[in-house]
């Protein structure tokens, strides 16, 4: 009796310490890796909540990044429209200077100051055509600049009557054009044509040269040479002098890259050239700002102070427009910037949900650890009892 006695207790305290043993290596391993679960098995249902929390923070970490980047487009495109802004602040008190004062009557003068308005022409396109991780801040693709020398425009006509100082648009009866692909020479140009009612002929100048005078072909077209033609489908007034000027045009999309907030959900992206530099959109002015520096230019190259003081209204514009544009790309940054405040409070909360549904307890583990030793020091001794049972007593 007492044989079978002391082989069940031997069995069943020593499954009790293999059973012990494993609790206290798990308590172990918890307090080593400092996770709760360790394998699916431990506990299958946190492991499937622990897969949700970390596929949601994954798309919140997602989204924050598109964020980050996009203010990071847009603060950059409000320091480049600073630049832009600046620059017209100097071509105003340009013409300021030069249009219909004393020294403005001297045309040497002039014509050296048109050098001034070409350098500011090149440094818009340069500012417009800037780059983020080779991608154009307004607009374009990756690989194609949103303004370029190739792909060229000419602005509405304007016409100064013969008794008038200022210029207004001319109407759809004056037209002038730019054959595609053709880059003339000494851009951008200002071209100026002066009705000589006499001989009923048309005489252009671009960029301060004279041409001789021509009439028009049984088109209706005058040639300027260089792709360039004006054609007249209405009937001009004596003394009339039509005005205009041919510039790169914008070569990108319709709107620069929609910003993703979330599913389903997206802020404007940055103002596009088109907006910026000619004033199309909802914000733009109708100003072609690369338009009024070549028109500024040409006024100088003429050495016709009437003609440069006839430009401030425009070069006003054009800088309430690009002003306008930067209020519209602040609203817009602080708009994503809210986006990436929400965003970041969603990652802290997720981050922390999926870190206490893994992460152990450190006091319980230590505990458990505690508990687990004492109840394994119990059962050697009861184990240890077991099998210093005398000969006697297992006889008996």
């Amino acid at each position: 009796m007492m044989r079978v006695t002391n082989n069940l207790l031997f069995k069943s305290g020593s499954s009790a310490l293999q059973n012990q043993q494993q609790e206290i290596m798990k308590v172990q391993e918890q307090s080593v890796s400092g996770n709760r679960t360790n394998r699916p098995s431990d506990d299958p249902s946190g492991v499937y909540r622990h897969m949700i929390f970390s596929s949601d923070l994954s798309g919140v970490q997602s989204l924050k990044k598109t964020t980050q980047s996009a203010a990071e487009r847009l603060t950059l495109a409000d320091s480049h429209m600073s630049q832009i802004h600046d620059t017209l602040l100097d071509a105003q008190d340009l013409v300021l200077q030069l249009g219909e004062s004393m020294m403005g009557g001297n045309p040497s003068t002039l014509t050296a100051a048109a050098e001034q308005p070409k350098a500011w022409y090149q440094d818009m396109i340069n500012t417009a055509n800037s780059e983020l991780d080779e991608i154009p801040l307004f607009g374009g693709g990756k690989g194609q600049a949103p303004f370029d020398t190739s792909n060229l425009t000419t602005t509405a006509v304007r016409v100064k009557s013969a008794d008038g100082k200022s210029q207004t648009e001319a109407g759809s009866g004056f037209v002038g054009s730019v054959t595609s692909g053709q880059i003339p020479a000494d851009m951008p140009l200002s071209v100026k044509i002066s009705y000589l009612a006499a001989s009923d002929q048309y005489q252009a100048n671009i960029n301060g040269v004279d041409q001789a005078p021509a009439a028009l072909d049984e088109n209706g077209q005058l040639d300027l040479g260089q792709g360039v033609k004006f054609t007249v489908t209405d009937t001009p007034k004596t003394g009339d002098a039509f005005y205009f000027e041919v510039v790169p045009q914008y070569q990108g999309g319709s709107e620069d890259r929609p910003i993703r907030v979330r599913q389903g959900e997206v802020l404007p992206g940055n103002v596009t050239g088109s907006e910026l530099l000619e004033g199309e959109g909802n914000y733009g002015r109708g100003v072609n700002v690369l338009g009024a520096m070549a028109a500024l230019r040409g006024a100088l190259l003429r050495a016709d102070t009437t003609e440069v003081a006839s430009q401030l209204n425009r070069v006003q514009e054009a800088r309430a427009q690009i002003s306008d544009l930067q209020g519209v790309t602040g609203i817009r940054n602080m708009q994503v910037q809210a986006v990436t405040s929400t965003l970041e409070a969603d990652e802290t909360s997720l981050t922390q949900v999926r870190a206490d549904n893994v992460e152990v307890d450190l006091f319980k583990v230590l505990s458990d650890l505690e508990q687990a030793s004492q109840a394994m020091q119990v059962m050697t001794a009861t184990q240890r009892q077991v099998m210093n049972t005398s000969l006697i007593d297992f006889i008996q």
